[in-house]
């Protein structure tokens, strides 16, 4: 029905002094069983130390370049010596040596069968048991240990193994440094091959472009591109300057309003000889008109009409011919533009065909040498290749006579162990007690997970398609003080309980409202559950909210709530389903808003009324009458009540109290009440004690100080 609720730190918190004895138990027991080990099981370990070596260069790599040995290269061949020291050849070799059973015949005598060792059974105990190797971190050491219950057998064991594989050792070895040779010699006639061929590669490359060096061609050809790429640009420029101009002056001539001259055609058309001569002509003319007129001539004298007409043609004559002589400077300068914008084209030309025949050959020219460059590089990282293999033979030759050639030597052999190596306090002690501690662990988990009881609102939370609408707390908690626990919204209104009782409202009143209910049963898990004062400071919440409120005790075996608000038991609900009047059974409390309607007479209280019409009737007329109709009923466990009438409210909900109902029935409640007529709405969790760890005493104890703020300590 739900997943467990576990917080580790209020598990530790509660079960402390038990895991705290626990601990002392097991560390008693640790120091009781090492001193048994330490009596008839002790382990004693002696062990050689050997040093492994770098040489000066490796095998040839697969490329076939020789590289300097890497620190991951020297970490697995340590890994690799380390494996090799308890390989079954070396421990065959101890358990086969005739030393083994005088010098360690204590250990020898558990194979011994008829005066012969039985070899495989030796060597499986050399495998599993006795011979221990180990790479000393942070050095290039490698410990190679035996241990057994004989002080003096583990040191001749360490010593028959240091020896067998130093004899191993030097069997391979042997071959090792011919193989290398071998290889290097290989490669070398691989490298000397590649070299001749890209040699003849690179002098073929060269004769075919006309050069005997890489460097001999490339900075003359890109100072004439750039020369070339700058000319070409001006010429363009000029050539923009030159259409543009040439499309100005053709815009002109077609332009229906004429041709606009410039100041510099008219000017030169003006300094022009025939228009300079028919300006003399006009002066002339215009002087003796003048002349006329100072020799006492009319204007309408005949001979000055004569001048004066033939003055007027030569004005004429003037505008004609300097129209003329402007259009023909005109026409000329146009044609001029015109002949040099082709002049620049084809220059344009020229000067893109040459920069286009010289940009190819500069490209095939670019292509090879960057080929003879990329074979000069492998021709170099060859000769650097020979070179390195060249030194590799002249070092191996020179490893040859080295007593470190086998890359492992000896830096300490083995000595009688002073202590032995198990059993350590140091280790057992810890191990007892973490062993007992963790039993009791286990034990308090399965108790805990066992616990099927609701202990708190997480407990709701985890149960599936199961909502927690609020939760309050154990009234012994409330630091407002004791009191009637019925009515403790009204009694102690900045009390902690109030004012989770104030959240719960604000929950239920918004499902409520959204779906529009107005009549809610409380139903009980079990008896003692406290539905009745649940109910109960629920009225009081919502008078207090300026709601109108009516309390039904629908409890016909135990009824309760006329008592908390000292009322007179009868008429009550029994009576008003029976047919007496509502407004002759409802009571009125010292609170306007709210309201109560009792069980009723004893002798009228009929359980199946609840599922009768009449019943429902009273709830459609007590509903248009209050804002809230609140039913309290007895208890789920007991009685079939709770379920007829969540049939006919229009809300449900259910209330367990913490450490009372257990998961299963409030999974089985929860069920029934989904499936009848009215909504369920929740679980409240009643009576919540505050756990050890847990986070309820404080924040009690802090909404009591804030909202009491005088009987709070100073601040600091």
């Amino acid at each position: 029905m739900g997943g467990v609720a576990i917080d580790p730190v209020k598990l530790l918190m509660k079960y402390k002094y038990i895991l705290a004895g626990a601990a002392g138990v097991g560390m008693v027991l640790g120091v009781v069983l090492y001193f048994l080990l330490l009596k008839f099981r002790p382990i004693w370990t002696s062990s050689a130390v050997f040093e492994t070596f770098t040489p000066t260069s490796s095998i040839v790599s697969p490329t076939g370049i020789g590289t300097m040995e890497s620190q991951t290269e020297i970490e697995r061949f340590m890994l690799t010596q380390a494996r090799q020291m308890t390989r079954e050849d070396v421990l065959n070799r101890v358990a086969n040596d005739p030393r083994l059973s005088r010098e360690a015949p204590q250990w020898t005598a558990q194979f011994e069968e008829g005066g012969r060792i039985d070899i495989p059974a030796a060597v499986k105990e050399l495998q599993l048991y006795v011979a221990k190797t180990r790479i000393i971190p942070g050095t290039k050491l490698i410990e190679l240990s035996a241990s057994c219950r004989w002080k003096e057998d583990s040191t001749a064991l360490a010593k028959l193994l240091r020896e067998a594989y130093m004899t191993e050792l030097k069997r391979v070895a042997g071959s090792s440094t011919q193989n290398q040779r071998d290889q290097i010699q290989s490669q070398l006639e691989k490298f000397d091959r590649e070299l001749r061929e890209y040699q003849t590669r690179r002098d073929t490359l060269l004769r075919d472009a006309g050069m005997t060096t890489i460097n001999e061609q490339g900075s003359e050809t890109l100072q004439r591109l750039y020369i070339l790429n700058t000319q070409i640009l001006d010429v363009q420029n000029q050539i923009q300057l030159r259409r543009v101009s040439i499309k100005q002056l053709q815009d002109q001539l077609d332009n229906p309003a004429g041709v606009q001259y410039t100041d510099q055609i008219r000017s030169e058309v003006d300094e022009s000889p025939l228009i300079v001569s028919i300006k003399q002509s006009i002066q002339s003319a215009e002087a003796e008109q003048k002349g006329m007129l100072m020799r006492g001539l009319t204007r309408e004298h005949r001979e000055y009409k004569r001048t004066d007409s033939l003055l007027q043609g030569m004005n004429q004559n003037l505008e004609q011919r300097r129209e003329e002589l402007m259009r023909q400077r005109f026409n000329s300068n146009l044609e001029q533009m015109k002949i040099v914008l082709q002049s620049l084209e084809n220059q344009e030309r020229e000067m893109t065909k040459d920069r286009d025949t010289i940009s190819e050959k500069q490209q095939v020219a670019a292509r090879t040498l960057a080929q003879v460059k990329d074979l000069e590089e492998k021709i170099m990282n060859i000769q650097r290749s020979i070179a390195n293999l060249t030194d590799q033979q002249r070092t191996l030759a020179m490893l040859a006579e080295l007593p470190t050639n086998n890359r492992v030597v000896v830096a300490s052999e083995e000595r009688v162990p002073r202590e032995v190596s198990s059993p350590r306090l140091t280790v057992v002690l810890p191990a007892s007690m973490l062993g007992v501690v963790g039993l009791v662990t286990a034990l308090i988990l399965a108790i805990e997970l066992m616990d099927s009881r609701v202990k708190g609102p997480a407990d709701i939370a985890l149960m599936p398609r199961t909502r927690l609408l609020g939760w309050i707390p154990d009234a012994s908690e409330d630091p407002s003080g004791a009191g009637a626990i019925e009515t403790t919204f009204r009694d102690r209104p900045r009390g902690v309980i109030a004012e989770n009782y104030r959240q719960l409202r604000s929950v239920i009143a918004k499902r409520l409202g959204q779906a529009g209910h107005k009549s809610l049963v409380v139903i009980g898990g079990m008896p003692g559950s406290g539905s009745t004062s649940v109910m109960c400071n629920m009225g009081l919440a919502w008078a207090a909210a300026d709601k109108k409120v009516l309390l039904i005790d629908a409890n016909f075996r135990r009824p309760g709530t006329h008592r908390v608000f000292a009322l007179r038991e009868s008429p009550g609900l029994a009576d008003v389903l029976t047919g007496a009047s509502i407004e002759e059974a409802v009571q009125h409390t010292s609170d306007a808003r709210l309201d109560v309607l009792s069980a009723g007479s004893r002798e009228k209280r009929v359980f199946e009324m609840f599922s009768s019409e009449r019943f429902s009737q009273l709830l459609a007329e007590l509903k248009a009458r209050y804002d809230l109709v609140l039913i309290d009923v007895a208890p789920a466990l007991v009685a079939s009540d709770g379920l007829s009438i969540a049939n006919r409210t229009d809300a449900s909900c259910l209330v367990v109290r913490a450490l009372g109902e257990k998961r299963g029935l409030v999974g089985r409640l929860r069920n029934d009440l989904s499936e009848a007529k009215g909504e369920f709405l929740g679980v409240v969790v009643n009576a919540v004690k505050p756990s050890a760890g847990g986070y309820i005493r404080g924040n009690m104890r802090a909404t009591h100080e804030y909202q009491n703020p005088a009987e709070a300590p100073a601040a600091a």
